[in-house]
Parts: C-alpha cells; sequence; structure tokens
C-alpha cells in the first residue's frame, strides 16, 4: 500500500472491504484507482488495482444469466441510439429532454433498473433512444451497447470517460461524448471545456438537461451520422404525407411499396417521383428506380 495515499484513496479502500457485491467493488476499485498516488514507486501498485478491477469486470460478465436481459422485449426499430454512464449523470434527464419517454429521474443511485425506450422525431427522423442502467449496476448488461447505431456516452466531467472506456471493449459502433450537468459550469469553464474535446480530439457536446443549454444542438449532432433517407408518399391529387418513411440508402420504389405493405409492390401500375432522385417533378419511374433523400413517391394501383 502507498504510504503517501490521501483520505479519499483510504476511504475508497475501506468502502472496498465492505462492499459485498461486484458493482460496489468495481465502483470503490475505481475509486481508488483515481485518487492513488501517481509516482515510480506506486507504479506496480496501481498497476495491481487496475489488474484486479479487470478481473471483477470479467467475473461480473461471466456471472449473467442467458434470458435475463434487461432489453428484453425492446425491438431494434431504424436507427438506434444507446445512454450509457454511471449512476446520476443524467442519463435519464436526458432521455426525457430528446424523447416521449416518461423515464424515472431521482437522484437516488441505480434508479433505472431496466432499459427505457423512447423516440426523437427531429427534421423527419424517428431515432429510437434508450437508455440503459448504470454502467456500473448489477442490472447493467452491454448486449445493446454492441449492436446499436450510435453510442452516446453521458458524463459529467471529463475523466469519468476514461472510466467507461472498459466497458465498451466490444463495441465498434460510432461514439458521441455528451458532458451533462453544464448549469454547474460558469461560461468559462465550458468554454475551457470545450477547447479540451477539441484539443484530444474528442467528439462531444457540452449540454444541461436542466437549462437546456446545447439540447437542440445535440439533436442535430445525433442525425449527422444517419445512413437513412426519409421518403414521403402521396395519393394522386392529395398532398405528400406529413410524417416520411425511413429507408436505408440505396433504396428503392419496390422498398417504399413494401414498406407500406408486403406484397403492395405487385399492386403498383404506375409510380411517379418529384425530388432529388427526379429529373423532373411528377416524372414516371419503374420499382428498381433508386431514391435519394426527401423524394415524393406517387403511387398508382391497378
Amino acid at each position: 500500500m502507498p504510504i503517501n495515499a490521501g483520505y479519499e484513496f483510504f476511504n475508497a479502500e475501506k468502502a472496498y472491504l465492505e462492499a459485498t457485491s461486484i458493482d460496489q467493488k468495481i465502483s470503490c476499485l475505481e475509486e481508488m484507482i483515481r485518487t492513488a498516488p501517481k509516482h515510480k514507486s506506486s507504479e506496480n501498485f496501481v498497476a495491481g488495482l487496475k489488474t484486479r478491477l479487470k478481473k471483477l469486470i470479467e467475473k461480473k460478465e461471466k456471472s449473467k444469466k442467458t434470458g435475463k436481459s434487461s432489453i428484453r422485449g425492446i425491438k431494434k426499430e431504424g436507427y438506434q441510439v444507446v445512454l450509457v454512464g454511471f449512476s446520476n449523470s443524467g442519463k435519464s434527464s436526458i432521455l426525457v429532454k430528446l424523447t416521449n419517454a416518461h423515464s424515472k429521474i431521482s437522484p437516488v443511485k441505480f434508479t433505472t433498473k431496466s432499459s427505457q425506450p423512447g423516440t426523437l422525431y427531429y427534421q423527419g427522423y424517428h431515432l429510437q433512444i434508450i437508455e440503459v442502467p448504470a454502467i456500473e449496476s448489477e442490472f447493467f448488461d452491454s448486449g445493446i451497447i454492441n449492436t446499436a447505431d450510435l453510442i452516446l456516452i453521458i458524463i459529467t466531467k471529463l475523466e469519468e470517460y476514461q472510466r467507461i472506456i472498459p466497458y465498451l471493449s466490444k463495441a465498434t459502433n460510432n461514439r458521441l461524448l455528451i458532458i451533462n450537468k453544464s448549469d454547474l459550469l460558469d461560461s468559462n469553464q465550458i468554454r475551457k471545456l470545450e477547447e479540451t474535446l477539441r484539443s484530444k480530439k474528442l467528439r462531444g457536446i457540452v449540454v444541461s438537461s436542466i437549462t437546456n443549454h446545447n439540447i437542440e444542438n445535440l439533436k442535430r449532432e445525433l442525425i449527422k451520422d444517419i445512413s437513412y433517407i426519409r421518403i414521403y408518399t402521396k395519393e394522386p391529387g392529395k398532398p405528400h404525407s406529413p410524417n416520411p418513411i425511413m429507408l436505408p440508402l440505396h433504396s428503392t420504389i419496390k422498398d417504399v411499396a413494401e414498406s407500406i405493405r408486403k406484397g403492395f409492390s405487385s399492386q403498383v401500375k404506375e409510380s411517379r417521383i418529384t425530388g432529388p432522385s427526379s429529373k423532373f417533378s411528377n416524372q414516371k419511374t419503374g420499382l428498381s428506380h433508386e431514391l435519394k433523400d426527401l423524394d415524393i413517391v406517387e403511387f398508382h394501383t391497378k
């Protein structure tokens, strides 16, 4: 044990020795590593703590029973975004600000015990956004993180980011760092934080779910990576539908028809296109015509 460790380290060590669950031990070990002295003579000691932490995380993953997933019943629908972070980072508040969800918000740790889904409707896109239980919670399940299109990493301090990385070791998807609770910072602190993000080349945004600072910018950032197109449909002689259909890039008119109803493409006698993929308004096209974002498709049936 490093003889010149501070009171924060010894408090964390005491909590670790008294911990009764893997989640508590992991949380305490992370605090011990954070507060341990950083000098030459303590390198081996800190390395030992990190090894112990790694083994606990691996043990936690292996101990999860099949069928106990916290995301059971949530079907992936289109573009999926998952919110991850420590307890009390503001994940639930962010979910409520972005979507139609009614997630429980509480200062009590580990309030979220199962994954909470919501839908963000923005500029014609609809994104499925899911909040998972805190990563240090016994209810945390990494399965959905590995399959989502985008991970939103919710933190309140930049140093928390490195503590979350081990939990994302198998995830290869895009990531966006969200530093929440900017309402606790002054304008100069926010500016320095944003400069740090740029200097470290981290894709991130500083927000507040209390004051709504940068929430609209966050929504705009979420749709930057979407590899989907928005297609409007219309009936002859009527305005196009107010809500577009979201389809993958390179989709065709046949894909639009089948998304309306399976087998509907066989009933199409004629289709017309107005928009970016057409040479002129109301252009006649076949079912194999490849569409572009914001095209309007009109179907004539047999």
